[in-house]
């Protein structure tokens, strides 16, 4: 019942924060871009960017905390375990070394878009445009997460 629940919020929280971003590249962004003035632009993305904020970082912190207990509970490997060098000889253990690096760069990545730059960006031309590239490539990011997700899930690479 454990694993069910772990893999269920993991895939959950998954779902939510990479949805949140599509959404928000594919629907705020152009809908945005229809509105004349920058201020109101600005202060629209200002508003959704903070309300998502906070529930993508529910999200994100979700996933830490599912991911190692899915980990153990579906294939036995402790948190330690991700050290080994047995593991990373195998297919399996190659991605799961590729996501977890994949997701300790979004992480880091995520905490300087959200508490830095998108902030920043409402006063500055030049931070607007690096919290749209750091936004864009943390869903690009999240996008191959899900695939190094499915390598392991089909016995590795």
């Amino acid at each position: 019942m454990l694993l069910k629940l772990a893999l269920f919020l993991h895939i959950v929280s998954a779902i939510f924060w990479i949805g949140g971003m599509l959404f928000l590249t594919l629907v705020i962004v152009p809908f945005l871009q229809s509105t004349p003035d920058p201020r109101e632009r600005s202060k629209v993305y200002q508003t959704v960017g903070k309300k998502y904020r906070l529930y993508g970082w529910i999200a994100i912190i979700t996933l830490l905390i599912t991911g190692p207990a899915a980990l153990y509970l579906l294939y036995g490997i402790p948190i330690t375990g991700i050290f080994s060098a047995g593991l990373h000889a195998t297919g399996f253990g190659k991605a799961l070394a590729v996501k977890l690096s994949l997701v300790a760069l979004i992480v880091l990545s995520s905490l300087f878009h959200d508490f830095y730059l998108g902030p920043n960006a409402k006063t500055s031309p030049r931070l607007t445009f690096w919290a749209r590239v750091f936004g864009r490539s943390n869903l690009l990011i999240a996008l191959l997460i899900v695939i190094f997700a499915v390598f392991m899930r089909a016995g590795g690479m």
